[in-house]
């Protein structure tokens, strides 16, 4: 494992001495090859990675230690979703809860249609069906609270925002529903092909693709009324990050982008040295860009280049932050290979003055 090790990250270099804020150097921490390349985005906790392998599997990764709690058989498994100690994963038409600590199943449910996604908010499991149909099952049992027939397949995931759930369709609809009972409460025809929706920053945020479409919509989560547009010159690349003042965004005319979350109005552009794979990450003060093989780190207030985190091989998704973390792994990404690998913090020792050389005193 010395030699996966020592091919990984070297460190954060600084692109400019007067570049502010700096980013941390980073070491690998460890490293856990699988058995066989990811087969979708992987999940998280606290503590442990999910990822779901084409060979079939569920494996369950400690981020501190970078070993193997588990695994479990799990066919065609879509994203898996983890809250409150347990793992929630789809498998063809069966939505199962696993024990994060184990793997072992708490409760598992057949629904009447094949599953292209589940996700977990606040107690509840929102299952997406590959047919249009969406399922809302109590998390903690499974049971079924309502499922709806929404006309058309689901454009990516659905956002949670306020009491309500907001779809995009591949119909070029854009829904919102309410959580407790999954009735529509306002549908607006984008005319668009939706790519992604995301709430943040108090407000939803649609990305839409197509050569003459590729655009990002601000839209107000109580009535749906659009509050702002702005052009980009590609596809977006995954969902918006926000620190409440700015909203990022990364696409790929290898741009990102810092608007104002109140107007739209950009406040600021800096050139990617490669195309995204993925949506910007917020950090602390930075902004972390997922490229094919490194992670391009920029500051959020002014978008300058602070650094770079070398990965080898080609990323999968954007990386884990998990900063704050004295030991362990910071950040973890996993690769298309097959790889998953912590870095943490350089951790080192204050510069002391030596009062005494051997064999005689030391200068003053």
């Amino acid at each position: 494992m010395f030699w996966l090790l020592a091919a990984l990250l070297q460190a954060v270099a600084p692109a400019a001495p007067t570049a502010a804020p700096t980013a941390p150097v980073l070491d690998p921490r460890w490293a856990v090859e699988l058995t066989a390349p990811p087969a979708q985005r992987a999940g998280y906790d606290d503590n442990t990675v999910y990822v779901a392998t084409r060979d079939g599997a569920l494996v369950a990764i400690d981020l501190d230690r970078g070993t193997v709690r588990w695994r479990r058989e799990v066919a065609e498994a879509t994203v898996p979703d983890a809250s409150g100690g347990l793992v929630f994963v789809g498998s063809r038409d069966t939505v199962m809860a696993l024990e994060a600590t184990g793997g072992q199943p708490r409760w598992t449910r057949t629904l009447p249609g094949p599953l292209a996604s589940v996700h977990f908010d606040t107690g509840w499991l929102l299952c997406v069906g590959t047919e249009g149909t969406l399922w809302a099952l109590r998390a903690e049992d499974g049971a079924a609270i309502w499922n709806v027939a929404l006309g058309s397949r689901a454009a990516g995931a659905p956002a949670a925002g306020l009491d309500k759930l907001y779809v995009g369709l591949d119909d070029g609809r854009l829904l919102a529903l309410t959580l407790a009972d999954g009735r529509i409460v306002w549908s607006r025809p984008m005319g668009y092909r939706i790519a992604g929706v995301s709430a943040v920053a108090g407000q939803l945020m649609v990305s839409t693709a197509g050569s003459a479409t590729r655009a990002v919509f601000s839209f107000d989560l109580e009535d749906g009324d659009q509050r702002w547009r702005w052009r980009v010159g590609g596809d977006v690349s995954g969902p918006a990050s926000s620190n409440g003042r700015l909203i990022f965004v990364a696409s790929r005319d290898n741009v990102l982008r810092a608007l104002d979350a109140r107007s739209g109005a950009l406040l600021w552009s800096a050139d990617l040295p490669g195309r995204p794979v993925a949506g910007p990450v917020l950090a602390g003060e930075t902004i972390r860009v997922p490229l094919a093989s490194t992670v391009a780190v920029f500051s959020a207030d002014t978008g300058k280049a602070v650094g770079t985190v070398g990965v080898s091989g080609d990323l999968n998704e954007a990386p884990r932050s998990r900063d704050g973390r004295p030991t362990g792994a910071s950040l973890v990404a996993i690769t298309r290979e097959g790889h998953v690998l912590g870095f943490g913090r350089r951790i080192e020792a204050p510069t002391v003055p030596l009062a005494e050389l051997p064999g005689g005193r030391a200068r003053p």
